[in-house]
This record gives structure tokens, C-alpha cells and sequence, in this order.
């Protein structure tokens, strides 16, 4: 077998992401399933020696490691769900932004006096301050990340060795103990906030904020809106510290050492010590981490005068990762960084060769033109690979996805050496103009970035959403006719009609999937805690209702993955408060065209978004909104009822009283209800609630949902008036 570690870890790999995918209960019988295919593999004169029983033995050790060892990583936070405890824990970094909010991780101690050792994410005060290392005690209340299984808040939070969120009591006195000493992982930390504050010291703050992004993988400086775009235009994946930059260390370090004339294997020696330096300064992230030992292993590879093969030490590398942790699948940057990779490994040079040869007869421009060659390639590889796992994550397809890789690519890599170089300078020549020359260029080429990335999400359909069933077939048709061409001897004229039937799949579920969702009005319940977030989309239109909850994060992701741009209008319960902060946030991603909300004085965190909303209507009562002929929405104070395609939703606030429902309101065919009420009923009901509050609210009612950190209940609607409703995990 010419690449063992290609075929192990790729195997391992994609059977850890189906595992995270199908969850805990199906992990361990699928591993047994695979393990008894393996021993029919080996008992077939066929198979015995091909790939097939490894990789068979990898798919069981991935699913099989991972029903041993995600129970570790989750009970924790299991147990204290929607739990208040004391607890003692020390910073593991120093408070960082992210949404209007400061968080940090730390690494708890003691829980109500009780020993622990687990990491939690804490929501921190604005007021807090402290650093790497800092000792944190008070009281928090504890509660899971959002969704269930697949690429959820969860699970992601798991592949970080998180497995429970909190956040502090503003009534509640807490106490930061600075540390007596610092560790060198503390330094290391020290050193992470230094580059970040010489990028923040050279460039305006949507540049610095975009280099750290880049650089550090640290996004608390880049605003919603962008992210939001570099989503839409396919380029998420050069926020993941990866090869490149990698590539970039190791490759500056030994120009360096070169010229300082140390000899190869000191070079190598040096060069990998820069790189696991780097590594840690990006606090190891995965796809950090897979990229890195890739680079550990080519220079490994220099220092004992051997030649590394790219596949295989690919494979190694995200088979250590996957080992190391079993949610390793559920990380989004390490998929997208290894996806690009792969791409770049094997089709870059071949496409970039196909190319040349159709100017090799050429006597004038050939270097001009391969070098053109070469940010094709590039791009086309990188674009084609990381197209699953974008899909798989967003649930969308970026129409413009090519064409933005190639107008972003090379300025990517010059933005990343020039920031590199301009941050190492500030902080070894602090008040100099030492650094100028190099931040120059570097804030130049991320504006360039941030003006391409914002047009190219301006364009219409310029990424177009799809249902999480289609993207999970065409994965698995897609993987089916790849071990099947694998198994027909991996000729390339097999391998070209594999690629034509994966596009004519995709293009059929895309256009498909497009014609089934016309007329389709399709309410999404968020899952935001006890509260009401809701988003009613239909042929590109968009209505809010509500933005309860603890955060604003669910109802922007469903927008964003139904490729809205705008809202036709939001309808708030309440003009001040918690609602008032998340319908600020989402204004601050998505423009309104009325914003209608209780009379009185709005709240100024509404106020500062006036530039974002065309008009504002306040009422008393009662109003009414018209979406044309589509559907009508009805407010009275705390409550709303939806009317659309024959049929009725009541949604009912926390601070609704039933005294104030019309009685023709009071039998909906759907109520959705965010604590227990008596005198309204419905056919079907919703729970928009936590876990601990379903018992109740849902005693004596039939056919219920609940959101209850499971992940959005979605219900649509057809013109046919029928109806489905189902689960967005």
C-alpha cells in the first residue's frame, strides 16, 4: 500500500464526521456493523488485499472511538444544565468581544466545592478584567450551546473542549486573583495579545480587525455584516489558520536562517521550533494544528534527508487530531482547512499543467501566463474541495465562490507575510517606523479584501440556500461513486464521469430544491431559550417577530441561510430590554423596511440603528401587517397571530396575558408559547423554551414541538394548504 496514512486518516476522518452527524445512539451498533463487514472483506481472495478492510477497520475505530469518548466531553455539561453554581476557575485567555458581548475560556477548579477539571466559555462583564492565568471565583449560571447533532453550537463547542457555556450574575459578587506567576503557556497567551495590539496600533480597525482574522484566526475584531459576506462569497475558509500561513512561517523562517548561513538540518531544526511556536500562539487549533504537523513533518522530512509525501502526511496529520479528540469532525476550520489542502494536493499541479500546454507553443508571455495558471489552479482546487463542507456548514451554495477565490487568493497571501512581518516588527522595534513599510501594503490589500468580499455579496443570488437533507445525499452519492470508481480500478475517464455526475446531482438538487421552495411560507421558531424569535420567509421576503431570548445568533443564521439580505419588517413584543439589544444586532446584519413596536420611547440601543430601518410604526392595541397577498400578521401587546395559507399561528410572549387575546384568536391551528398558559389551545404546539420549563407548559396538549436547545422548529406552509413540520439541529 503506497499511502497508509492517506487512506487511515481520510477514512477515520470522514467516519468521525458521520458520527458526529448521526450522534451518540448510532455510533457504537454502526461501529459494529463496519467491524463485521472487515472480517467478510477478509475472507473475500478480492478484497483481502486491497484498501477495503483498512479503511473498513478505520470507519469502526472512528465510530467506535467516538461512542467511547464523546461521553467524557459532553456529561459535564449534560449535568449542569440550567444549573446556578459557585464555582473557582482560572483564565485561560484574557476576555475577548464577540456580538456586543465579552466571553473568555476558562478551566474550572471547584463546583460548589466539589473538585472538577472541564473547560466552560463564560459570558463576562463589561467591567471584568484579567488575563491568561487569572483566577476566577463567583456564581454563574450554567446551560448547553444551542443545537443537537451535526455542525451545531454544540458541537462545535466540543471539538474546543468545551462542553458547557455560562454566564456570570450582574448581581453577584465575583473576585479576580491575579496570578502570584505566569506559566509559559501564559506567555505564550501574552504573546498572542501583543501581535494582536501591534496590528490594532498600524491599521484602521475594519483592516486590523481583518489581519487578525487572517493572522490569528481571531474574529472578535471583524463585524457581523463581513463575516456575514465572507460567508456568502465562499471565502470563510481563509479565517482558518491553515497551510498557508504555516507555510508562510516556515517558509520566512528559513529564508532567514539561510541568509544567516546556518546549515540544513539547524535550519530545520530552527524552522520547526518557529512552527510549533506559531501553533501555539493561535492557541492550537485544529486546522492550525493539522497544517502544522504537516510542516513538522516536511521539515522532518529535510533534517534526516528523506522527501515527505504531501497525502500522506495529510493523512497522519488529521488522523493525530481525530485521536486526540473525538469531536475533531465537528470543527468547521479543520474541514475547510483540510478540504483545501486535499484540493491543492491533487488537482493544483495537474490542472496547472493541463493549462500550460495550451500555450507551450506560445514563443512570447509563457511565464506570464503560468504564473496566471497558477492562481487558477489554485483557486478551482481549493473551491471545488471545500464546496462539500461549505454546504455541509452553511447550507448554501456561493454562486460566486470561484470567482471570488480568484480575485482573493494571491492578496491573501501577500496580506498574511506583509501583516506577519509588519506585527513581528512592531514588537521587536516598538516606536520605530520600522514597520511602516510592510503595514502599508498589508492595510492596502485588506481593504481590498473587505471592498471585494461586500460587492461580491451584493450581487442577487449570489448564494443560494438548500435544504440539510439534499447536501447530506448528494455527500453520501458523491462518496458512493468515488469508493466505486476506486473499486473499478481508478481509471480517468471513470474519474471524469464521476465528476459530470456529481454536477449533474447538485445542479438537479439545486434547481430543484428552488422550484419546490415558490409559494412556500416556512416559519422558523428559534431555539434562543425561553422567548420568541421568529423568522417568516416566502420568495425572498422576510418578517421578524420578536427577538427574545439570549442572543440574536439563531434568528441571523436562519436569515442568512435562506440568503435574505433585508426584511420586509420586524415586529417587536417590546421596545426596551433584552428584545430591544438582539433586534439592535440583527438590524445591524439586516435592514428594515418598518419596524413596528409598542408606543413609547424606544430603547437606544433601536435608536442608534435608525439609518437601518425605512419606517417606524408604534401602536396601542393593536396593528395589523400585510405581506400582499401572502400572509397577514396581528398584534396586540405580548401576542401575535399569523394568517397564511389558511392557516393560523398564535404566538404568544412571555408577557402576554390572556385577557387580552381576541376569543377568536384562542384556537389557533399552531400556538407557540413561551411558558405555561392556561385558555389557548391548538392543534399543534411549539415550545419556544428551556428544557426545564417543557414539563409544565406542555402537561395536557398534543402533537408538540419544542425547541428546548434541540435546535429550530421549522413549520411550512404550501399554497395546497399543506403543511410539514420538522427539526432545523
Amino acid at each position: 500500500m503506497r499511502r497508509p496514512f492517506a487512506l487511515v486518516g481520510f477514512t477515520y476522518l470522514l467516519a468521525q464526521v458521520a458520527a458526529v452527524f448521526l450522534g451518540l445512539p448510532w455510533a457504537l451498533p454502526i461501529a459494529c456493523v463496519l467491524l463485521f463487514l472487515m472480517g467478510v472483506s477478509l475472507m473475500i481472495p478480492r478484497l483481502r488485499m486491497g484498501i477495503f478492510p483498512v479503511a473498513l477497520c478505520a470507519a469502526s475505530l472512528a465510530f467506535g472511538g467516538f461512542a467511547a469518548l464523546a461521553p467524557a466531553v459532553t456529561l459535564p455539561g449534560e449535568e449542569l444544565n440550567d444549573r446556578e453554581a459557585s464555582f473557582v476557575g482560572t483564565l485561560e485567555e484574557a476576555p475577548y468581544r464577540s456580538y456586543d458581548n465579552r466571553y473568555c475560556t476558562i478551566r474550572l477548579e471547584s463546583l460548589d466545592e466539589e473538585p472538577v477539571d472541564f473547560r466552560v466559555r463564560l459570558l463576562v462583564p463589561e467591567n471584568l478584567v484579567g488575563e491568561a492565568g487569572t483566577c476566577l471565583k463567583g456564581k454563574a449560571h450554567f446551560y448547553l450551546p444551542r443545537g443537537g447533532d451535526g455542525f451545531s453550537s454544540r458541537n462545535y463547542y466540543a471539538s474546543q473542549g468545551i462542553s458547557v457555556c455560562a454566564y456570570l450574575y450582574g448581581y453577584e459578587p465575583y473576585q479576580v486573583i491575579p496570578p502570584a506567576s505566569k506559566s509559559f503557556w501564559h506567555h505564550i497567551q501574552d504573546l498572542r495579545i501583543s501581535l494582536g495590539e501591534a496590528v490594532d496600533f498600524l491599521l484602521p480597525e475594519e483592516e486590523a480587525g481583518l489581519l487578525k482574522g487572517v493572522l490569528l484566526g481571531d474574529k472578535s475584531g471583524i463585524s457581523p455584516e463581513l463575516t456575514a459576506d465572507f460567508r456568502t462569497v465562499g471565502l470563510s475558509h481563509v479565517m482558518a489558520v491553515s497551510g498557508l500561513h504555516m507555510t508562510t512561517v516556515a517558509n520566512l523562517l528559513t529564508a532567514i536562517f539561510l541568509a544567516l548561513h546556518v546549515p540544513r538540518r539547524g535550519r530545520a531544526v530552527l524552522a520547526s521550533l518557529g512552527v510549533l511556536l506559531f501553533m501555539a500562539v493561535v492557541d492550537f487549533a485544529p486546522s492550525a494544528s493539522r497544517s502544522g504537523i504537516m510542516c513538522l513533518l516536511y521539515l522532518a522530512g529535510g533534517f534526516l534527508s528523506r522527501r515527505s509525501d504531501s497525502l500522506n502526511s495529510l493523512g497522519l496529520a488529521v488522523w493525530i487530531l481525530c485521536l486526540v479528540s473525538p469531536f475533531a469532525g465537528a470543527d468547521v476550520g479543520l474541514l475547510l482547512s483540510f478540504s483545501a489542502t486535499l484540493g491543492l494536493i491533487l488537482c493544483s499541479g495537474p490542472i496547472c499543467r493541463r493549462l500550460d500546454a495550451c500555450v507551450s507553443s506560445w514563443k512570447y508571455g509563457r511565464r506570464l501566463f503560468h504564473a496566471i495558471h497558477v492562481v487558477l489552479a489554485t483557486s478551482i482546487s481549493a473551491t471545488l474541495f471545500t464546496f462539500p463542507a461549505m454546504m455541509l456548514t452553511f447550507r448554501t451554495v456561493s454562486v460566486v465562490g470561484l470567482f471570488a477565490n480568484l480575485l482573493a487568493l494571491w492578496p491573501t497571501t501577500l496580506l498574511l507575510q506583509f501583516g506577519l512581518g509588519a506585527a513581528v516588527l512592531q514588537l521587536l522595534l516598538p516606536g520605530t517606523l520600522a514597520a511602516l513599510p510592510l503595514a502599508l501594503p498589508a492595510g492596502w490589500l485588506a481593504k481590498y479584501l473587505c471592498t471585494v468580499v461586500s460587492l461580491l455579496a451584493q450581487i442577487p443570488y449570489a448564494n443560494i440556500p438548500l435544504s440539510m437533507g439534499f447536501v447530506l445525499l448528494w455527500v453520501a452519492a458523491v462518496l458512493f461513486l468515488l469508493a466505486f470508481w476506486l473499486f473499478m480500478g481508478h481509471s480517468k475517464n471513470s474519474l471524469r464521469i464521476v465528476g459530470w455526475l456529481s454536477c449533474i446531482l447538485l445542479l438537479a438538487g439545486v434547481f430543484s430544491y428552488q422550484i419546490s421552495r415558490r409559494n412556500l411560507t416556512r416559519i422558523a421558531i428559534t431555539d434562543v431559550g425561553s422567548g420568541l424569535s421568529v423568522a417568516i420567509t416566502r420568495n425572498g421576503n422576510a418578517v421578524v417577530i420578536g427577538c427574545e431570548g439570549y442572543s440574536a445568533q439563531a434568528i441571523k443564521e436562519e436569515l442568512q441561510g435562506q440568503g435574505i439580505r433585508s426584511l420586509d419588517a420586524m415586529l417587536l413584543f417590546s421596545h426596551f430590554g433584552e428584545e430591544a439589544h438582539n433586534a439592535s444586532d440583527v438590524l445591524e446584519t439586516f435592514s428594515t423596511e418598518k419596524l413596528i413596536v409598542p408606543s413609547g420611547y424606544m430603547d437606544d440601543f433601536l435608536q442608534t440603528r435608525v439609518d437601518c430601518i425605512g419606517e417606524v410604526y408604534s401602536y396601542q392595541n393593536w396593528a395589523r401587517l400585510a405581506l400582499g397577498e401572502a400572509f397577514t400578521v396581528e398584534l396586540v401587546p405580548g401576542a401575535a397571530l399569523l394568517e397564511a395559507n389558511g392557516a393560523t399561528m398564535l404566538f404568544c410572549s412571555a408577557d402576554m396575558q390572556v385577557e387580552v387575546l381576541p376569543k377568536t384568536w384562542r384556537s389557533p391551528d399552531f400556538v407557540v408559547l413561551t411558558q405555561a398558559v392556561e385558555g389557548v389551545a391548538g392543534e399543534y404546539t411549539i415550545l419556544s423554551m428551556d428544557e426545564g420549563e417543557v414539563q409544565e407548559a406542555a402537561r395536557g396538549r398534543r402533537n408538540v414541538a419544542v425547541t428546548a436547545g434541540r435546535g429550530t422548529v421549522v413549520v411550512e406552509l404550501t399554497d395546497e394548504q399543506t403543511c410539514r413540520i420538522r427539526r432545523d439541529a
